[in-house]
């Protein structure tokens, strides 16, 4: 009985050597697959970076040699042209990257899309919309046929806005397209204006990430096109919605007719109240003063120093407050537009 364990033990310990050196063997291989790997890609960088930098930029005649061979090649090609596109806006520069990798990359990130590995799909989406694969638009459409993930979806959103607006904004609507507003924002800030514009046309069929994105996106623009679009939602019934156009207009900072602000210097919601305050700052001092004269006495704090910050950055500004404290009968008032000038006097 002792002699079968013994034997049982034994044969035991023999698969397990057999299974360690099988494994070892294969860590093996797998290392020297990637010394290999980087050792091709490294040369490849070495000898024809100067030969990129010439093609790019200095309209040298393309050679073949910079045609890829193999994987390692593609992505010393990759790691190329993400070092020019983050660094360096130029459109030949664009061109030319596209223009390449539409034709010699193509098939191997056609090849990538279908790969079982999540990693390798997304690495080529990713490069799909930075390096401008239009030619993949269709293989892209057809990952959609397969069990694809949340992010692959993202991207493959972030292709249609490039290369398909219509499409885009077909996608978008789908109930699994639900991202959070910094999402949507990345995908926005890529749309050409007819397109984005649409957004605004049909602003209240969206849901309120999208909304918010919206708004938010016309604001870093800082486009005069948006100033009419945005004025439009100061009547929206949503606070929200209010409050992020009131912020979008301050940030395009162009306000060509008071009025439509007016009404808000009285409003219940203190946010808005300060955001009126803000904006007043890119209208003379003469229309505005009144209205800032009554913000410099809000019951809030915030609006109180922002009306007398606004005040004081006129030129004639620190004189309207010292005036408004000889008359003024507001304590907290008075005591706002004395620290303001203060302040502002000792930058001076």
């Amino acid at each position: 009985m002792i002699d079968l364990s013994l034997d049982f033990l034994l044969s035991v310990i023999a698969i397990l050597f057999i299974v360690l050196c099988g494994f070892m063997m294969y860590i093996f291989y797998q290392r020297q697959s990637e010394v290999r790997f980087k050792k091709s890609r490294d040369i490849y960088l070495k000898d024809y970076s100067q030969l990129w930098y010439e093609y790019l930029f200095n309209n040298e005649i393309f050679s073949v040699v910079l045609i890829p061979r193999g994987k390692p090649q593609v992505q010393a090609i990759e790691m190329i042209f993400s070092s020019y596109l983050k660094n360096i806006t130029n459109d030949d520069m664009r061109w030319k990257m596209k223009n390449f990798s539409n034709q010699y990359l193509k098939t191997f990130y056609e090849n990538d899309l279908m790969n079982k590995r999540w990693s390798i799909r997304m690495n080529a989406l990713y490069r799909i919309a930075d390096l401008q694969l239009d030619e993949l638009l269709d293989a892209c459409k057809k990952l959609e046929t397969t069990k694809y993930s949340k992010e692959e979806f993202f991207q493959l959103l972030k292709i249609y806005s490039l290369f398909q607006p219509e499409l885009f904004i077909q996608k978008i609507k789908v109930p699994n397209a639900n991202y959070s507003e910094s999402e949507y924002r990345r995908l926005f800030v890529l749309l050409e204006e007819d397109t984005f514009m649409r957004f605004f046309d049909e602003f209240t069929s969206w849901s309120m990430s999208i909304q918010f994105a919206v708004i938010d996106t016309a604001a870093a623009k800082k486009n005069m096109k948006y100033i009419e679009k945005l004025e439009q939602l100061l009547t929206n019934e949503n606070d929200e919605i209010k409050i992020r156009a009131l912020k979008g207009l301050f940030e395009i900072g162009v306000i060509e007719n008071i009025n439509p602000y007016i009404p808000f210097v009285t409003s219940h919601l203190w946010e808005v109240r300060l955001m009126v305050g803000k904006i007043f700052k890119y209208v003379p001092l003469s229309y505005s003063y009144p209205y800032l004269e009554q913000l410099l006495q809000d019951e809030n704090w915030w609006v109180r120093s922002q009306a007398a910050k606004t005040i004081a950055e006129d030129r004639d500004g620190l004189e309207k407050l010292k005036e408004f404290i000889s008359y003024s009968t507001d304590h907290y008032a008075v005591e706002m537009a004395q620290e303001t000038i203060m302040r502002k006097q000792g930058t001076r």
